[in-house]
């Protein structure tokens, strides 16, 4: 906020006696206009109509009009000042870490909760399902987002009977039904015979050891401009894509948990040319936002990095290309799929060891990026799945490692309604890597492929060991898909998007 003459900061908003006396504000004067400024900027929820986006706002209202908010409604939407005119309150916003301009309030989703659209729990005295992650998002007056835990809840754990929750914020209120079912039936047993497996190697741990030629201090953290090739028997990585540092404004300028968008992605699908990688502001967060990148458009590996910078015309195009999901709870964000419609999420806690708690399964919808269902299942007795992958749309395999038997079980999970039926389908023997946990796991033609840093296994369905890949990259592998003939990969330090034949 431009102004030197500060009055009073009232539960973190500004008022500035200067721009009450008159400042400039977008470039025309504003003869007492109400200006509201915050230290941080807040994160804002769009609704399902479409406004006018202006370059001006003053007593009056909003001028220069110069585009609409049909291109930015699925981006990440932060404001750091809103103004009162004769017309309503205008917000002047960020999206995906660029300046916009001004908006009416009316284009935010206001007094809101939203919901998943249904919510199945398998019975399990063992584990509340609980029922915060059902929450897309929750909104005061303002559309300004809410953290989830701050929502009201009339239960705040669902396990053994179905239940109807209220949720209440403010003026906002919302119920869901949560269904409980028996799960009978659903569980599987572990009893194949491990095939024999791969000679056991070491690598480095705890984070990458590298970075791409200019993520790193002493080239400021600027945009990469080549791309890399890296090869080991028979397979080839080729960059795809570099993402961008961040998809929203950057470090320490978020006011709330909800607004910062990277720097630390955890997992990737792409499906129908749509990429998707979850993303977190720290390695022990269970909540965070996924990004979707519609490569069909995208077709620059670079230029995605440079969004507050790129030509108007380009961003607004990107922008379009580019949809970023509400904050919600994603786990550790590793175990991700795709169908043509639907994202999937293996909502996990990686630092949960074996026991008998039940898992989430989320669907969250490509078109707006919001979930749609959430489903909790268990694979088997004393089986907490670390990692898993999605085909299509009732298809899910796992892979859990049984350290007390030194083997990787393969899992496939398939669903019908509600219920999700387990089958162990393949296992293998012996550690593959080690002194190091499983960074990535997809399932294409037939085969698993379970990344480790530096190293990638090629396994048959049934635990068959075929071929390992070994790569001196030295940055930690963030997720593995495979879509076709394709395979996938990204690498960490700066988020890097490869794909390889498979």
């Amino acid at each position: 906020m431009e102004g030197r003459s500060m009055k009073k900061s009232i539960k973190g908003v500004i008022i500035t006696s200067a721009l009450l006396a008159g400042l400039f504000i977008g470039g025309y004067q504003s003869q007492h206009v109400s200006a509201k400024s915050y230290d941080k900027a807040v994160t804002k929820i769009a609704g399902n109509g479409n406004y006018a986006i202006y370059h001006r706002v003053s007593k009056g209202g909003p001028s220069g009009k110069f585009t609409s908010t049909k291109y930015f409604k699925h981006g990440q939407i932060q404001s750091k000042r809103y103004v009162s005119t004769k017309k309503g309150n205008f917000w002047d916003i960020y999206v995906d870490g660029r300046h916009v301009g001004w908006v009416s309030e009316k284009f935010f989703a206001r007094n809101t909760i939203s919901l998943a659209g249904s919510v199945s729990v398998v019975k399990n005295s063992d584990y509340g399902f609980p029922t915060r992650d059902a929450i897309n998002y929750a909104t005061d007056s303002h559309g300004t987002a809410v953290n989830p835990s701050k929502v009201s809840v009339s239960k705040a754990y669902v396990s053994t009977s179905s239940s109807t929750v209220d949720y209440s914020y403010g003026k906002a209120k919302a119920s869901l039904n949560i269904d409980v079912r028996s799960g009978k039936g659903e569980m599987g047993e572990a009893n194949l015979t491990p095939k024999s497996g791969f000679k056991s190697v070491t690598t480095w741990n705890g984070g990458s050891k590298s970075s791409s030629r200019n993520w790193n201090a002493a080239h400021h953290y600027t945009s990469e401009t080549s791309s890399n090739t890296f090869r080991s028997n028979g397979l080839t990585l080729r960059t795809r894509l570099f993402q961008p540092r961040f998809v929203s404004l950057g470090y320490g300028q978020a006011g709330d948990a909800m607004g910062q968008v990277g720097v630390i992605p955890e997992g990737i699908t792409v499906n129908s040319g749509i990429f998707t990688t979850s993303m977190f502001t720290s390695s022990n967060d269970q909540h965070g936002h996924l990004v979707s990148y519609n490569l069909n458009a995208i077709k620059s590996k670079y230029a995605a990095q440079n969004l507050t910078t790129m030509r108007w015309s380009t961003f607004r195009s990107y922008a379009n290309n580019i949809k970023v999901s509400p904050y919600i709870k994603l786990g550790h964000g590793q175990s991700l799929g795709s169908s043509s419609s639907y994202i999937y999420v293996l909502a996990n806690d990686n630092k949960y060891n074996n026991g008998p708690r039940s898992e989430e399964i989320l669907q969250i919808r490509k078109s707006d990026m919001k979930i749609n269902k959430i489903w909790t299942f268990r694979i088997a007795e004393n089986r907490y799945i670390h990692n898993a992958t999605f085909v299509g749309d009732n298809t899910m395999y796992a892979l859990f490692h049984n350290g007390g038997y030194n083997n990787y079980e393969y899992w496939k999970l398939t669903r019908s309604g509600d219920s999700w039926t387990a089958t162990e389908v393949g296992a293998t023997k012996g550690r593959f890597v080690s002194n190091s946990p499983v960074q990535g796991f997809t399932y294409g033609n037939g085969n698993f492929f379970i990344g480790f840093n530096d190293h990638i296994f090629k396994v048959g369905e049934n635990g068959t060991a075929k071929k390992h890949y070994r790569f001196n990259v030295r940055r930690e592998i963030e997720g593995l898909s495979a879509n076709g003939s394709n395979l996938y990969v990204q690498f960490a330090q700066r988020a890097e998007l490869t794909q390889g034949r498979i």
